[in-house]
């Protein structure tokens, strides 16, 4: 049963991860069928986001409250109802409610497994089932990409994203007869919250109060940015103007970051926990994201090979971000751990919101003016000079990750 349990906690994981960057390997379609420009193309993939980032913080308190049964069955339902409806939208803010949709429900995906692997699991493996259940994720980014792209060209955007949005309720269905919030020789789900408004509220004025969880937060935020504006959304169509290459084989490029993710995380977590601290390799893996990917920007005509290699470890290095987490727990009270990574989480796809919208701008304040059928055509021109800004922000996070403190010498101070 537990296993079963920890497999959709998973599954939904991976689904949401699917339907996150989805949009990165449909933008031409999405123009042409909305007659919209790059900047909308990037509001309505930030639509995600735009809920996404803000539920972060309550998201734990509510599931320490009702438990992961109810949630992540009301939360696969939420997201399958918001792809069937962006799937079958005909205007634009019908197409931003769907996203809106999804991003709601995917916010209750990652801490909803955490859930599942605290209250079935013994301590001793919940490290590896949470590792694996996040690589399981980055696999969700991968087939939503390449693969994704091949089920679009022979079904359509529209048929693809309604049978996601099928799954999704299909799902919602399993999760809640499946799923069980705590195992029979444990008393029934203790709601141990009893005013989760207010304990919120005091957890976050303390969090707030720290300047390194600020520091740490915003180094996380240039970090991830990336993550969520290059290899979500704006990677796939940069590749394939710049490298003349089909949109399928851009996306299957871009799953290099993703793999990146999944094989660096424990890499660079190993070297963290060997050292005994996470500011070194976090300034480390953010400035070797910022030469990796400067040098796929800034560099006309690399081998195909060599993009390959060199996107492989720009999702090795932006895996270091995962390490802010932990930096948020160590500076932080024992009692307000959750709340710290739950801000940290938040700062951190509030970038990703802003930073999708803001490469489409520079996509149009940058544009040379070409349009065919009356809508705008971006060249490669244009995708260098937008998507610099994603090294830059790789080089400002290791520039403040040098200012964190040692967080024994915070909590000393404290004492």
């Amino acid at each position: 049963m537990k296993w079963a349990i920890w497999a959709l906690s998973a599954i939904f994981f991976f689904y949401e991860f699917f339907i996150r960057v989805a949009p990165s390997v449909m933008v031409p379609e999405l123009m042409a069928t909305f007659g919209i420009t790059a900047t909308a193309i990037g509001s309505l993939s930030g639509f995600y986001y735009y809920i996404y980032a803000p539920m972060q913080i309550p998201v734990g308190v509510l599931t320490d409250r009702y438990g992961a049964r109810k949630l992540l069955a009301i939360a696969a339902l939420i997201v399958g109802i918001g792809t069937f409806l962006f799937s079958i939208s005909e205007h634009f803010f019908v197409a931003a409610l769907g996203r809106l949709l999804m991003g709601g429900g995917s916010a209750f995906g990652f801490v909803g497994m955490v859930y599942v692997c605290s209250h079935w699991f013994p301590a001793k493996k919940r490290g590896i089932l949470i590792g694996l259940a996040n690589a399981i994720g980055m696999v969700g980014a991968i087939m939503g990409q390449g693969p994704l792209r091949l089920g679009i060209e022979s079904m359509g955007w529209r048929a693809t994203m309604g049978w996601l949005g099928g799954f999704g309720l299909l799902l919602a269905a399993v999760i809640y007869l499946v799923v069980r919030n705590d195992p029979p020789e444990m008393k029934q789900h203790n709601q141990t919250v009893k005013d989760p408004t207010r304990t919120l509220l005091h957890n976050l004025k303390i969090v707030t109060k720290s300047g390194q969880t600020w520091l740490n937060s915003i180094v996380s935020l240039f970090f991830y940015i990336t993550t969520t504006g290059f290899a979500a959304l704006w990677g796939i169509p940069f590749l394939h103007k710049t490298y003349d290459i089909s949109i399928e084989a851009a996306g299957f490029m871009i799953s290099m970051i993703f793999v990146g993710w999944a094989v660096g995380g424990p890499l660079i977590g190993h070297y963290s926990d060997r050292i005994q601290q996470k500011k070194l390799p976090i300034a480390l893996a953010s400035f070797l994201g910022g030469i990796s990917l400067g040098l796929i920007v800034v560099i006309p005509n690399l081998p195909i090979w060599s993009l390959y290699l060199l996107l492989l470890l720009v999702g090795c290095a932006s895996s270091g971000q995962l390490l802010t987490y932990g930096y948020s727990i160590d500076v932080n009270p024992h009692f307000a751990k959750g709340t710290a990574v739950a801000f940290t989480n938040f700062l951190t796809f509030v970038g990703g919101a802003l930073m999708q919208p803001f490469i489409g701008f520079l996509l149009d304040f940058f544009w040379m003016g070409e349009t065919v059928k009356g809508l705008r055509v971006y060249g490669a021109h244009e995708y260098r000079y937008a998507v610099l800004c994603f090294p830059i922000c790789f080089f400002l996070a290791a520039l403040l990750a040098l200012f964190l403190k040692n967080p024994a010498k915070i909590q000393k101070a404290k004492a």
